[in-house]
Parts: C-alpha cells; sequence; structure tokens
C-alpha cells in the first residue's frame, strides 16, 4: 500500500490488514508504520521459535504531548475467528513479544476486525478519494472560489450540514454537485469537522474548524469581505 508515512509502499497479507494499514494512514496522530517491522526470536523446550509482528506504528510529538505514557506499539492484525481456532499457537507468540516490548520500552497490542471494520472505516475510505490527486486538474480560480465559498459560508452558519450549506451557498443543483467534492475535501483535510464514528450522509452535522482570522488571512475578494463582516459583528480585530 502506498503511504506518506514510510520510506516505502507498505506490504499487508490480508484485507484486514490493508484496512488497518488505511485507518493508520488517515489518522493524524500516527507519525509513521512499518509492516512486519522486526522478527522476534527465542528458544522454547530447547527449539529456536520466531515470530513477525504485522505492524509497527510510531506517534507525532502532538499525540505524545496529550499521551505522555504512549509508546512506540507493535500491532497483531488477525480475525477473531483465527484467534479463537490458532489460540494455543498464537499464545506463545504473544507472549514473546510482550516480553520483547518491555524490553525495549514499546507496547504490544492485538486488533480484530472489532476495532478495524466500523463505521469510522466507511467514512476513511470514502474520504480518501477526494485528497488533493482529485483536483490536480481543476482550474485554480475555480478552485479558490468554490473552497472560498464552502469555507465563508460555513463559518457564517456554525454548525449545519452539507445539504443545508449547498442550499445556502446556491440553489443550482448542478453547482450543488460540482461544490460536494470540494466539502469532503475539506472534510479530509481537516478543515471542515464531523463526527466520523457515525456514517457521513448529506444529513451528517458539520462545522468549521478553522478560526475567522484564519479565514480572513487566506482569502481575497467577496469571501474575505463576508469574513471580516462576521469578525466585527463579534467585535474581532483583524489586520486589513
Amino acid at each position: 500500500m502506498a503511504t506518506t508515512k514510510g520510506s516505502h509502499a507498505q506490504a499487508f497479507e490480508s484485507s484486514l490488514e490493508q484496512d488497518f494499514l488505511l485507518l493508520l494512514e488517515f489518522d493524524r496522530g500516527v507519525s509513521r508504520f512499518a509492516s512486519q517491522p522486526i522478527t522476534i526470536r527465542w528458544k522454547n523446550e530447547g527449539r529456536q521459535r520466531r515470530y513477525t509482528p504485522d505492524v509497527l506504528v510510531e506517534y507525532t510529538a502532538t499525540m505524545l504531548n496529550h499521551y505522555p505514557h504512549l509508546k512506540p506499539t507493535l500491532f497483531e492484525v488477525k480475525p477473531e475467528s483465527i484467534l479463537k481456532q490458532d489460540w494455543s499457537t498464537l499464545k506463545p507468540k504473544f507472549k514473546a513479544a510482550i516480553h520483547w516490548c518491555r524490553e525495549y520500552e514499546c507496547r504490544f497490542r492485538i486488533v480484530t476486525e472489532r476495532y478495524i471494520r466500523t463505521p469510522y472505516l466507511g467514512n476513511i475510505k470514502f474520504l480518501m478519494q477526494y485528497g488533493n490527486e482529485r483536483f490536480r486538474f481543476a482550474d485554480r480560480p475555480t478552485q479558490g472560489n468554490a473552497q472560498g465559498a464552502i469555507r465563508s459560508v460555513l463559518f457564517d452558519l456554525g454548525r449545519t450540514t452539507p445539504q443545508q450549506l449547498l442550499e445556502t451557498i446556491t440553489s443550482d443543483k448542478n453547482r450543488h454537485a460540482e461544490l460536494l467534492p470540494y466539502i469532503w475535501h475539506l472534510v479530509r483535510c481537516n478543515a471542515i469537522g464531523v463526527d466520523l464514528k457515525q456514517p457521513l450522509t448529506m444529513q451528517s452535522p458539520i462545522w468549521s474548524l478553522e478560526t475567522g482570522t484564519q479565514l480572513a488571512m487566506m482569502m481575497g475578494g467577496e469571501h474575505r469581505k463576508r469574513i471580516l463582516q462576521i469578525l466585527e459583528a463579534n467585535h474581532i480585530q483583524v489586520e486589513r
């Protein structure tokens, strides 16, 4: 899987592991991750044993500031049915991983489909369609105007829905179809807030994650004027 959080594309052994890597790619608290990063070796009853965990995850400085006891984590990704079926074989491997992690100041965790395959994953898969690459051939002025309209109107409305936001911007249904991808793009870019633990719909509550000052500094024309009027109405001063 291609990633921005590793030195090369990361391999995966199952669709469940692929889904887990996708969650890590989207997680802003994860700085980098690596598939099959190490092989742990130990002896048991005179025989040499080995075990390779699925993924090593490291966290961002911001995440560590919020959770100072958080450590790099080795993850094993397994379906619950396989864990139950092969537990007697897997248990010694997991115990070896726990001992290794204690020695090297890491954590060991097992994740299953119960944690991975949730509405959150479905939302992430949907939003991954709306990265910067989707808009690389878009006309810059058109793109800037679309995002400016969405950002300024959303800031004015406060908490709303994608449907209400579009209807406030314009009554033109064709224009709605043009603007909607930019809404999802701004959700992916963390400019628009939404509860990703619930399935995304046109009625999902959304809100701006940008301050009025940030918006006023980055925008021009009518969108900047709109933001300044809102800020002035709330007695917030911004350099012009």
